[in-house]
C-alpha cells in the first residue's frame, strides 16, 4: 500500500487558508451578476388558507381601537410624515388596535408591541421605515413580552433609500425574549438588514407561530433563527435576499453557547431566487462549555433558483468544549435551478444528527448526487443518514 506523507501542522494551516479562501471566492462570483426577479404565482401563499384568517381579522378590527383616531389632525395618508410617536402612543393605550388604511411612516425607533395585544393590519396598511443612516433598527419589536397576536403586517424597509453603509441589524419584525407569538401573513421587505428576527434578550423566545410570511428583497437574511424553544412557521416563502452575508432565505444561526435552536418546525418552506443559499445552519456560535441540543424538522422545502439550496456550517473546530446533540431532519426536499444543490463546512461530527428523507435534486443543478454515499458523504460521515 502506498504511503503518504504526514501533513504537518504548517502545511494543514495552508491547506485550510486555500480552502477558505476558496470558499470566499466561489461564494463571491455566486453574487456577481444577482439580479431580484418576480414571484413566481405558485409560489404564493394559498387564498383559502389565509381566507378564514382575513374573516377572524376583520372580526377583531370591529371591536379594536383604531390607531388613526391618534394621527394629529390635517394627517396625511400618502405615507409621507413620521407618525411614529401617535401611533405608539395608541398602541401603549390599547389592548386591540387596527392600523390606519393606508400607508404611514414611521422612522428608525420603531414601534413596540406590548403583552396581551392583538394588532390588525387593514386591507391597505402598510407600515414604511423612514430613510436614515441606523446600522440597527426593528420596525415592529416583540422584546420580552407575551401574548401577541399580529393579523397581516405589511411591513416596508428602507434599504432603497438609506442614506449610510455600515451595519446589517435592520429588522421588519424583531421577536427577542417574546413567549406566545401568533403572526400571520406578515410582508416584509426591504429591510437593511432581515425580514424577520427570532433570538433572546436575555431568555430565549417560546411557542412562536408564524403563517405564510412572505419575505421580499431583504439585504442580509430572510428570517434569522437566532434562539428559540417552541417555533412553527408554516408555507413561507422566502425570496430574492441579497446584499451582505450571508444572503440566505432562512438561516439557523445562533450567537453563543446559552442560544437554542428546539422543537422547531418548518413546513412547507419556499425560498426562490436567494444570492447565496435558500435554508442554511450555522451552528458554531453555540461552542461553548455547555451541550446544547437541538430538534429541528423541515417538511416539503422547495428551493427554486437559489445559488445554494441547502448548507450546513458545523463547529470550526475539533477542540470545542461542548457538542450541539439532537436532529436536524430534513424531509421531502426539492431542490432545483441551483448552482450548488448542498454544501457543508466545519466538522459536523460536533453537532447534531442530519437525517434526510426522500431528497429530490433536479438534474439541472451541477451537484446532482449520484449515490447516497456521494452525499452522506458531502455532509460529513457517520452522523448522516439518508433514507
Amino acid at each position: 500500500m502506498k504511503k503518504f506523507p504526514p501533513i504537518t501542522p504548517l502545511k494543514m494551516m495552508v491547506l485550510c487558508l486555500i480552502a477558505s479562501v476558496s470558499f470566499s471566492v466561489k461564494n463571491c462570483n455566486a453574487q456577481s451578476g444577482f439580479h431580484v426577479k418576480p414571484i413566481p404565482a405558485q409560489y404564493q401563499p394559498p387564498a383559502d388558507l389565509l381566507a378564514p384568517l382575513r374573516q377572524r381579522a376583520a372580526t377583531e378590527k370591529s371591536t379594536s381601537y383604531d390607531l388613526t383616531k391618534s394621527l394629529p389632525q390635517g394627517y396625511v395618508t400618502d405615507g409621507s410624515v413620521d407618525y411614529t410617536t401617535y401611533l405608539q402612543q395608541g398602541i401603549n393605550s390599547n389592548a386591540k388596535v387596527v392600523f390606519p388604511n393606508f400607508p404611514v411612516l414611521v422612522n428608525h425607533n420603531g414601534l413596540v408591541l406590548k403583552s396581551n395585544t392583538t394588532v390588525v393590519f387593514d386591507v391597505n396598511s402598510k407600515l414604511i421605515l423612514a430613510p436614515s443612516d441606523a446600522a440597527n433598527y426593528q420596525i415592529l419589536r416583540i422584546y420580552n413580552v407575551q401574548n401577541i397576536k399580529l393579523f397581516f403586517p405589511v411591513v416596508v424597509g428602507d434599504r432603497k433609500d438609506h442614506t449610510g453603509t455600515k451595519g446589517e441589524w435592520g429588522m421588519g419584525i424583531s421577536i427577542a425574549g417574546a413567549t406566545d407569538i401568533d403572526i400571520v401573513n406578515p410582508v416584509i421587505s426591504d429591510c437593511w438588514g432581515d425580514g424577520i428576527y427570532i433570538g433572546r434578550m436575555p431568555a430565549t423566545s417560546k411557542n412562536v407561530r408564524i403563517l405564510c410570511p412572505v419575505l421580499n428583497n431583504n439585504r442580509r437574511n430572510g428570517i434569522s433563527i437566532v434562539s428559540v424553544d417552541g417555533l412553527t412557521i408554516k408555507k413561507a416563502l422566502v425570496c430574492n435576499t441579497n446584499g451582505t452575508d450571508p444572503q440566505c432565505g432562512i438561516d439557523f444561526e445562533p450567537n453563543g453557547n446559552a442560544d437554542v435552536l428546539n422543537d422547531i418546525l418548518l413546513d412547507e418552506p419556499v425560498t426562490f431566487n436567494n444570492a447565496k443559499i435558500g435554508i442554511a445552519f450555522s451552528i458554531w456560535g453555540v461552542q461553548g462549555k455547555v451541550d446544547n441540543k437541538t430538534a429541528v424538522t423541515i417538511t416539503n422545502h422547495i428551493d427554486d433558483g437559489s445559488d445554494n439550496a441547502f448548507f450546513y456550517n458545523s463547529f470550526r473546530n475539533t477542540r470545542a468544549d461542548n457538542s450541539m446533540n439532537g436532529r436536524i431532519q430534513v424531509v421531502h426536499p426539492t431542490w432545483k435551478n441551483n448552482r450548488i444543490s448542498y454544501g457543508t463546512m466545519g466538522h459536523p461530527e460536533k453537532g447534531p444528527n442530519l437525517i434526510f428523507s426522500n431528497v429530490s435534486i433536479a438534474k439541472n443543478s451541477t451537484s446532482q448526487p449520484d449515490s447516497v454515499k456521494r452525499l452522506r458523504k458531502n455532509f460529513g460521515g457517520a452522523k448522516v443518514d439518508f433514507h
